[in-house]
């Protein structure tokens, strides 16, 4: 069995290649989210703090839910640099879980954490593997294969699928994945965005649930369907024109250097 480490900024960052790890545990792999800070900026009403322990919570939530481990490195939300203390942090967290597989924000996002996340998992690609750097964690004897997470920024240069899946049998259980996340889903990401008029969001947890289905939580795994339906085809034959949700890979060139046997090894579906 191999193990799969995302790598992501803030909890629910992780969660954007939810449907591809769902698989993946459903076949017995062993899957980890580790995000790079604690969440504490997250709300505009909770604070410091408070707003970290329940995003703890919330995760907890998300692992319960999945049988995905879940690890926060303690770096305050929205402050993240890729200094020396934080890629210490990162070298021993990947060596800890030692995975096969890492998967992160490319280094091109709009949120600095998100770029500074990138960043550390490339510095830390290649050091994970060198022994007197960070001496009291083990070192790993390879580097991972290093993968990017979809996004839809364009400069300097727009994500390029090498790998594109359907995740229609895990949509719904992505999205459940998200639900946990009432701090985010249904307080935070509506104020930010401005959409928390009264009444927007609706207070029943199923009838949330569906009104999540609205958001671009849920839309954006169709309409990736609908950008990447040639490679869809080309993967799945005839029944890639019927794919409803997909997520997509880029591999990173900072990492194990798979070929297309170990690529269907890693990803059998």
């Amino acid at each position: 069995m191999a193990r799969y480490m995302v790598i992501g900024a803030h909890p629910d960052d992780c969660e954007s290649v939810g449907g591809i790890m769902l698989k993946l545990v459903d076949l017995g792999h062993s899957v980890h989210f580790l995000t790079a800070t604690n969440g504490c900026s997250g709300h505009h009403i909770q604070m410091g703090g408070a707003i970290a322990a329940r995003r703890r919570q919330e995760a907890d939530r998300v692992s319960a839910l999945t049988g995905v481990e879940y690890e926060m490195l303690d770096f305050d939300d929205g402050s993240l640099t890729a200094g020396l203390p934080e890629r210490r942090a990162m070298i021993a967290a990947i060596r800890r879980f030692s995975p096969d597989v890492i998967i992160t924000h490319r280094p091109s996002d709009y949120h600095p954490d998100h770029r500074n996340t990138s960043v550390l998992v490339q510095d830390s690609a290649f050091l994970v593997q060198v022994p007197n750097v960070c001496p009291l964690t083990p070192a790993m004897r390879s580097m991972p294969a290093v993968f990017y997470m979809q996004d839809d920024f364009q400069k300097p240069y727009p994500f390029e699928p090498d790998l594109v899946f359907s995740i229609d049998q895990t949509m719904e259980r992505k999205l459940r994945m998200y639900h946990q996340y009432t701090s985010q889903m249904y307080e935070w990401l509506p104020w930010v965005g401005q959409t928390l008029g009264e009444g927007a969001v609706p207070e029943g947890d199923e009838e949330r649930f569906e009104w999540l289905k609205g958001t671009r939580h849920f839309l954006i795994s169709q309409e990736t369907a609908d950008r990447y339906r040639a490679q869809l085809v080309e993967k799945y034959g005839e029944a890639g024109r019927q794919v409803q949700f997909c997520e997509a890979l880029e591999i990173c060139e900072y990492g194990e250097k798979p070929d297309a046997a170990r690529l269907r090894e890693l990803f059998p579906f």
